[in-house]
């Protein structure tokens, strides 16, 4: 029969292999965190009614589905005429308005510049709204 070293079974020892289970719990649950992604809708190459439209689809399924966050892709504008952002006016513009009834809040997702080109929306509970 094999026995544990004496070592083992000492108060620093277990003290260190609970706080290393932990560490390694929170570590876990942390990649599994970054893994998940919110639910994308991606308005590239479409109108503003068309965006308007796909928005709205997105944000009334998900909250039916309850899903708590999404991502909503519009663009920077840099191929629309004259290089201006339509959607990245009209969008927030939209959630901010008739969108508000699914949303509880709106946060642009700025890059390195602080220039935006997708919100991230947090939806209201089912019942809410």
């Amino acid at each position: 029969m094999r026995r544990t070293p004496r070592a083992c079974h000492s108060p620093a020892v277990r003290s260190v292999a609970a706080w290393l289970d932990r560490l390694l719990a929170c570590g876990i649950a942390a990649v599994a965190a970054a893994s998940r992604r919110p639910p994308e809708l991606d308005l590239h190459g479409l109108g503003v009614r068309d965006a308007v439209a796909a928005t709205e689809r997105f944000l009334a399924e998900a909250h039916a589905d309850g899903v708590r966050e999404v991502r909503i892709v519009y663009g920077k504008g840099r191929h629309s005429p004259d290089g201006r952002g339509v959607l990245r006016e009209v969008v927030p513009r939209w959630l901010d308005g008739a969108g508000r009834r699914w949303i509880a809040r709106a946060d642009p997702e700025p890059d390195a510049r602080g220039e935006d080109a997708a919100i991230r929306v947090r939806l209201r509970a089912g019942d809410e709204g």
